[in-house]
């Protein structure tokens, strides 16, 4: 695909080395912050950070509609460096830019910020560099959606250039399960946690999940467990919490994917005598502008009809197939709120959170024109 916008790839990349070679952890984006909003302001865009410290940059071509592209700053950690072939802070070699962020998601932005640079408008396109998506998907792209009001909302998180129409969503179930301590060598004076726990676990599996024709079926899977006192030091544990992450399918909602489990867990317990709670987990962090984040982590899954506008406009645009993604976006938060939501970015979503991450360079130049295109058509649709 060609574009008649002139995009200074050379700068592209550079920006893009200088993102990936900047570190930015949730909850630590202020540096990566700065270098957005400088190079945004040195394309002509019309600059703001909120108070969450989202950074947008706005372009006004008219009065067609609004389009928002979100493209989150931070990234997953690096656990050992001498695992990768090479420089997690960004290096070029045979064709390809490597490092932590190249591919999720710190390409994908410098291709949007230039690529909608670019662009030949027929109204407003805002472009917005987002806290926080590792933690929880969906808060903070909210904040900007429901000041922007946009009519299109597109995420950027990898597709290979593929217009994505939806994603699964996620939920973190808590579940708690509370027995009586007892020493160990007299199990029968207490009722053991970790005991009824395992009956919680079996019974999970055999809930019966729903499944959606594109999507496929919804997951839930144990990620954690950690009981009470630990090291127990012959004392029968009174406390064991497991953590399981649900991923959910359009139109399943907070209640829904929690009654199932609470049914589940209260029959495993009941008969050792324990006692167990259900809850959506809560997410709380500081933000590196010094907000307080306090938020229930659920993000909705979204599907959007390929026939229908807008994704029949990005499709034909594009001249793409179609995609969904198996995770959780930031997509969740504008579907929530009923912004039609469509995704696109360059890059192999396979390689996220992986040692040797990249980005073909290649790839990414075709990114920034497939935005730019992207944004001309979505805002004359």
């Amino acid at each position: 695909m060609s574009s008649p916008m002139a995009i200074d790839f050379d700068a592209l990349e550079r920006f893009t080395l200088q993102l990936v070679g900047t570190p930015s952890p949730s909850g630590s984006e202020g540096a990566v912050a700065e270098l957005v909003q400088a190079e945004m302001q040195r394309l002509g865009y019309a600059v703001e950070v909120d108070a969450l410290g989202n950074v947008t940059g706005t372009r006004d071509g008219g009065d067609g509609p609004c389009v928002l592209f979100d493209a989150h700053m931070d990234t997953v950690g690096v656990t050992d460096p001498a695992e990768w072939s090479a420089d997690p802070a960004g290096e070029l070699r045979d064709g390809r830019l490597y490092g932590r962020g190249a591919m999720d998601m710190k390409g994908p932005l410098a291709a949007v910020v230039h690529g909608a640079a670019a662009a030949e408008l027929g109204g407003r396109v805002v472009v917005c560099a987002s806290i926080a998506e590792e933690m929880i998907e969906g808060f903070a792209t909210v904040d900007v959606a429901r000041r922007v009001r946009p009519d299109v909302a597109v995420i950027c998180e990898a597709t290979a250039r593929r217009v994505a129409i939806g994603q699964r969503g996620r939920a973190e179930l808590i579940v708690e399960v509370r027995g009586s301590p007892t020493h160990s060598s007299r199990p029968e004076l207490g009722v053991n946690a970790v005991e009824a726990m395992a009956d919680v676990l079996a019974a999970a599996r055999e809930i019966e999940l729903p499944e959606h024709e594109a999507l496929g079926r919804a997951i839930l899977v144990p990620t954690d467990i950690v009981s009470r006192p630990f090291p127990a030091l012959s004392v029968v544990p009174d406390l064991c919490t497991v953590t399981f992450d649900r991923r959910t399918l359009p139109g399943e909602s907070e209640d829904s994917v929690v009654e199932p489990l609470r049914a589940a867990v209260e029959a495993a317990v009941g008969p050792r005598g324990a006692t167990a709670t259900v809850t959506i987990g809560v997410d709380r962090f500081d933000s590196y502008s010094g907000a307080r984040v306090e938020a229930p982590n659920f993000a909705p899954a979204w599907f959007t009809d390929p026939e229908r506008e807008p994704a029949r406009t990005a499709l034909a645009a594009l001249g793409a197939g179609r995609h969904h993604w198996a995770f959780c976006t930031n997509g969740s938060g504008t579907a929530a709120l009923g912004i039609p939501t469509l995704g696109y970015g360059p890059g192999d979503e396979t390689l996220a959170h992986r040692v040797d991450e990249h980005i073909e360079l290649a790839e990414l130049r075709a990114g920034a024109e497939g935005y730019a295109t992207l944004a001309a058509a979505l805002t004359r649709a």
